[in-house]
């Protein structure tokens, strides 16, 4: 009987990223370069930053997706690493029946093919779904309110599950995101209120570099200045470099505000 084949080990280049190398990657991006990872598989913002960080630059998809294309992988092609969530046991905490707490983790596995790794069908002509601000605002459950306040200065707040943006905003839909981030990332509740000013820092870190990230997704260009909002965030960051929490929940906001503004197929 043939033994089970030992999966291979994860390149050092790999294994070695941090969740601060896919934000760096992430937030030094210019609008427009995330076109062509999603036209055969919706991949997230995670792992589109992990395949541009292998040097690829075209759809990708998995070995069995690409099959739907009338596509096959060719012999002696190598697949490119993206994360995949697994459950890990924790060795030292117990949950409240006194079972070991189960944690999730993300683990970088060869689980999509670059296009040029395939033969066979070109890839169809895709129609891009339209992302639509109030479909998003439905189905986040915020409400889009009266801006009320006399300082010029202010582009936008929010609060509980409800945003304004100023009708003087120099880029109202990179606002109406930004304070979307402020509301998905739970910044707006109560409770928070106090950990808020605490962290302000990193809280303004967050709503901005999931705005910059949704803006860049959404190849708005000509709708904000992406120099303009690496600076806002480095002054809020002051060269700390936010945990990876922080980092993670950016991706999670960006991801669920961008599916939250797409048609549900």
């Amino acid at each position: 009987m043939a033994g089970r084949r030992r999966p291979a080990e994860v390149p050092e280049a790999v294994a070695k990223l941090t969740p601060a190398d896919l934000l760096h990657e992430a937030l030094t991006l210019e609008p427009g370069e995330l076109t062509t990872y999603n036209r055969a598989h919706t991949y997230s913002i995670r792992n589109q930053m992990l395949l541009r960080m292998q040097g690829v630059r075209e759809p990708v998809c998995s070995y069995e997706g690409w099959k739907e294309f009338d596509r096959h992988v060719v012999k002696g092609a190598s697949g490119k690493y993206i994360y995949r969530p697994i459950t890990v046991k924790s060795k030292d905490e117990l949950d409240e029946n006194g079972d070991p707490k189960k944690y999730m983790r993300f683990k970088p596995v060869k689980g999509a093919f670059a296009y040029s790794d395939t033969e066979g069908e070109p890839l169809p002509e895709v129609e891009h779904p339209t992302w639509s601000k109030e479909r998003a605002l439905g189905a986040l459950a915020i409400r889009e309110v009266a801006f009320d306040q006399i300082d010029g200065n202010l582009q936008g707040f929010s609060f509980e599950r409800n945003i304004a943006v100023s009708p003087i905003a120099r880029y109202p839909m990179k606002t109406t995101i930004h304070e979307l981030g402020h509301v998905v990332l739970n910044h707006t509740v109560r409770e928070a209120h106090a950990e808020y000013v605490q962290h302000r820092g990193e809280k303004e870190f967050q709503a901005e570099g999931t705005a910059y990230i949704v803006m860049n997704e959404l190849d708005l260009r000509d709708e904000f200045d992406p120099a303009e909002s690496r600076a806002y965030i480095s002054s809020w960051l002051k060269d700390e470099t936010p945990n990876e929490q922080a980092i993670s929940q950016v991706f999670k906001a960006s991801d669920e505000i961008l599916k939250a503004g797409y048609p549900q197929l």
